[in-house]
C-alpha cells in the first residue's frame, strides 16, 4: 500500500525571533489523525505551532500544507484557505448568541451566508453545545467557550486544524468531554495540538512529537515510545508515573530516540 503524502510537511525548519534561535533544523509530518506536539515550558511549542498555521515565517527549510508551499504568497493564501487555527488565548464577542459567533467565523472563512448557519450547527453537534447555541458568549463557561472556540475553528470544514493547549485549566469532565470531540475531528482532519498534559497525548493523540530546546527528540506513536525506550526511572524510589510519562522523561534526559 503507498502511503499518502502527508498533510502538514516541515523539513528543515529554523526560526529566529531576532538574533536567538529558537526552532533548530525541525522534521516533521502530519497526517489525518491527532498529532500530539510536547515538552517543557520553553521548548519552542507555540513557536512551531505558529510557523505550521503561517503566523510566521521559517528562517530556513520548507513548511507545506496540503501540497501547498506556504513560502508562495499563492502557496501561503493555499494553505490558510485549509488551516483552522485556535491559540491557547483567544477572545469571544461577549453579547454574541454562540450560534452567531460560530456562523460569523464559518462566513469569514469563505463559507456563503446561505450555508453558515447549518455549518454552524453541525460544529456545535460535534463539539455537543447545541444546547448553547442561543446563549450570550458572556454567559459561557471556560469550558463552554474553549468549546464554542473550537466549533468556531472547524465549522469552515479545515484539512487541518492547529491548537495551542486546548485542554489546558479546564476541569477533568470537561477535558474528558474534548478528548472525545477532538478524537472523532481527527477521523476526517488533521489535528495538531501543543500539551504538557501527557495523559492527552496517551488518551488522544495518533502520533507525538517531542521537542526540548527546539528540537524535536522523538516522533513517532506514543505506543512506539513506551516499548522502544529503556526507562531508567522505573522502579527508583520516589518516582511514579504512566509509562509514557517515564519514557517521555528518558527522552527528554537522554535525547532523541
Amino acid at each position: 500500500m503507498v502511503k499518502p503524502d502527508p498533510m502538514v510537511a516541515l523539513a528543515s525548519v529554523s526560526f529566529n525571533y531576532g538574533r536567538r534561535q529558537i526552532l533548530h533544523d525541525i522534521d516533521l509530518a502530519a497526517s489525518r489523525g491527532v498529532t500530539g506536539i510536547v515538552g517543557p515550558n520553553g521548548a519552542g511549542k507555540t513557536t512551531l505551532l505558529s510557523v505550521i498555521s503561517t503566523l510566521r515565517r521559517a528562517r530556513s527549510g520548507s513548511v507545506t500544507i496540503c501540497g501547498h508551499d506556504v513560502s508562495t504568497r499563492s502557496g501561503m493564501q493555499a494553505a490558510r484557505d485549509r488551516l483552522g487555527v485556535l491559540p491557547q488565548s483567544f477572545r469571544l464577542v461577549p453579547h454574541m448568541r454562540v450560534a452567531d459567533t460560530i456562523a460569523y467565523a464559518a462566513w469569514s472563512h469563505g463559507v456563503p451566508s446561505s450555508e453558515a448557519r447549518e455549518r454552524a450547527g453541525e460544529a456545535a453537534e460535534l463539539l455537543e453545545i447545541s444546547d448553547l447555541m442561543e446563549q450570550r458568549v458572556g454567559r459561557l463557561s471556560g469550558g463552554q467557550r474553549q468549546r464554542v472556540g473550537i466549533a468556531a475553528t472547524i465549522a469552515h470544514r479545515p484539512e487541518v486544524l492547529v491548537l495551542d493547549e486546548p485542554t489546558v485549566g479546564l476541569d477533568p469532565e470537561i477535558r474528558m468531554g474534548l478528548r472525545s470531540a477532538l478524537k472523532e475531528i481527527g477521523r476526517d482532519t488533521c489535528v495538531i495540538l501543543s500539551t504538557h498534559l501527557i495523559e492527552d497525548v496517551a488518551i488522544l493523540c495518533d502520533h507525538m512529537a517531542v521537542i526540548s530546546n527546539g528540537r524535536v527528540k522523538y516522533t513517532g506513536s506514543p505506543r512506539d515510545l513506551e516499548s522502544q525506550v529503556n526507562v531508567e526511572f522505573a522502579g527508583e524510589q520516589g518516582v511514579m508515573g504512566s509509562p509514557l510519562e517515564l519514557a517521555y522523561l528518558t527522552i527528554l534526559s537522554k535525547g532523541a530516540v
